[in-house]
């Protein structure tokens, strides 16, 4: 069987700011000092932050503000990501088949997609819009794109990015609104998918299994309101994802006739701090994998879509797949939705 393989790679944020330093900031704010304890405690030291709260205030503002002004940001950092990607590739904008862009913070048509003419890319570059799903966007967008690839033999260009800093709520914070404050990043990732070749390099997409819980469907939601998103981020959800995240992983383990101990690493979302430490313990996953999503969170926190992204460029650049050897990235989100997907290196 034919599959597409990873070529590229590439993981954007805007300029970072101090987690400490936004907590100050707010402390004089009704519920600001729930919100410095709630930093105190993620273990998120900085984050990207396209919209800097320290310079200028985004609570007030209505809707369509907010929007304009992410679009216009996600662009130029999504333009960033693509040509990083592309030439880590050792490709050009008018070598691409297909541009997927997948986001749950920009909504507008054209949107992303735009970046295709502006990019370079030809007339005909096949467009494929995709959102929102929120944190497991990534997964079911990079096997879309792998689908693609296989059956048409072209390259494909997936961009993700999410941006949470124009959404940024008033006060008051209670302690799930400062959580949800501390907790998401702005960040964007591009990855290359070229049809499998005998002896290149990169990592094969070859397989992918999805579970929903229903019965928590409700812990965890994303909607669009008069001031932006509002992000229903229940206190069950480390629980929820630990008890369900083993299913779809053994099960696409199980499919393609490799152990549990033969997965050389797992790349896992980096979702906050007590997913990481409940998944840990719930499955037995390996302490460097987890290492890996520990510091993509520390340093970016919780970008959404292309946080686990960044999890697999880290641990491919580091400790790449030797070939047919197996790795497997995780990722979950809004509607308690769980995401496993196989590589295998080239």
């Amino acid at each position: 069987m034919t599959h597409a393989r990873i070529a590229g790679s590439a993981f954007r944020t805007p300029p970072l700011v101090k987690m400490a330093e936004l907590a100050g900031h707010l402390c004089a704010d009704p519920g600001g000092d729930t919100v410095s304890r709630v930093v105190g405690n993620a273990e998120i030291i900085t984050k990207g932050m396209a919209v800097n709260a320290l310079v200028e205030d985004p609570r007030w503002w209505p809707t369509r503000q907010r929007m304009d002004r992410g679009l216009a940001e996600a662009a130029r950092l999504g333009r960033a990501a693509i040509l990083e990607a592309l030439d880590g590739a050792g490709l050009r904008p008018p070598d691409v088949g297909l541009l997927a862009t997948v986001t749950t913070t920009t909504h507008s048509a054209p949107g992303l997609d735009a970046l295709a003419p502006s990019l370079g890319m030809r007339e005909n570059v096949q467009i494929l819009s995709l959102g929102p799903m929120g944190c497991y966007a990534a997964l079911p967008a990079l096997t879309t794109c792998a689908h693609w690839v296989a059956v048409r033999r072209r390259p494909a260009v997936l961009l993700a990015v999410d941006l949470f800093s124009p959404h940024m709520q008033p006060p008051p914070y209670d302690k799930e609104a400062a959580v949800v404050l501390t907790l998401f990043g702005d960040g964007a990732a591009a990855v290359v998918l070229l049809p499998e070749e005998r002896g290149s390099p990169g990592a094969r997409v070859v397989d992918a299994e999805q579970l929903t819980v229903p019965e928590h469907a409700e812990d965890l939601q994303v909607h669009l309101g008069d001031l932006g998103l509002r992000i229903r981020l229940s206190p069950t959800m480390p629980d929820v994802v630990a008890s369900a995240v083993g299913i779809p992983a053994k099960a696409l383990l199980a499919r393609n006739g490799i152990a549990w101990g033969d997965v050389a690493w797992w790349a896992v979302h980096p979702g906050g701090r007590r997913i990481l430490d409940r998944v840990e313990e719930a499955i037995g996953l390996p302490e460097d994998s987890v290492a890996v999503a520990r510091a993509e969170m520390r340093q970016y926190g919780n970008t959404a879509a292309p946080a686990v992204l960044g999890v697999l460029q880290r641990l491919q650049s580091t400790r790449p797949l030797g070939p047919g050897e197996p790795g497997v990235v995780l990722a979950f989100g809004p509607g308690a939705t769980i995401w496993a997907v196989l590589l295998r290196g080239a």
